[in-house]
């Protein structure tokens, strides 16, 4: 009677811990699913391959509407100045080129004193046509690289904003003052229990 009793309560032990086991590996599921939801609903590589694909869909992706009209006025504004720079210096360079190639070719070194004339207007030295073929295209590098740079940073405030989506950005911020004491041991200060305050920070 005895060791049927024994059996019985081994055979309900093996039975609950394997019931136990069951349950935590459908809870460890459970997690691991919720968590790749979690990614999948929001996702920082996502709104970077949006952003990327298309710029300003990674901020509509995580919900900041209002960048996206930011993103294609960055675009705009250097888009312009790249349209700008790149057909002034283009009639510059023509210019300058017109001036000395018909010269060079014959093994002749260009005049000095001769004027020259850049979208219709007169009166330009060969060293005024020059220095404006380079300045000209000096600023359309410039917005070549701020059109790059601008697309870069599309895609990392995408990248980031997305990361910090899920950050709590509450307003519960506390301050509590508390009393606390400290034991010392007799002999190492004039009295065993020095009070003072605490100051506790909680966000």
């Amino acid at each position: 009677m005895r060791k049927a009793f024994l059996l019985g309560i081994v055979c309900f032990l093996t039975v609950s811990v394997v019931a136990q086991n069951d349950s935590i590996v459908e809870l460890q599921g459970v997690s691991k699913e919720t968590k790749e939801e979690v990614e999948k609903k929001h996702s920082p590589k996502t709104a970077s391959i949006l952003s990327a694909v298309l710029p300003g869909t990674g901020q509509i992706y995580n919900g900041s509407w209002w960048k996206t009209p930011i993103v294609y006025a960055g675009f705009a504004g250097l888009g312009y100045g790249l349209y700008f720079y790149q057909d002034y210096y283009s009639s510059f360079k023509k210019a300058y080129n017109n001036y000395r190639n018909p010269y060079l070719e014959n093994g002749l070194n260009p005049p000095s004193d001769t004027v020259l004339t850049v979208r219709g207007e007169s009166g330009y030295s060969p060293l005024g046509v020059q220095q404006g073929r380079d300045y000209y295209r000096k600023y359309r590098d410039l917005c070549i690289i701020g059109v790059c740079a601008w697309y870069i940073i599309n895609i990392l405030d995408a990248y980031v904003e997305a990361h910090l989506f899920e950050f709590d950005v509450s307003d519960d911020l506390t301050v509590q003052w508390q009393p606390t004491f400290n034991y010392v041991p007799v002999g190492y200060a004039p009295s065993p229990l020095p009070s003072g305050v605490r100051l506790s920070l909680q966000f």
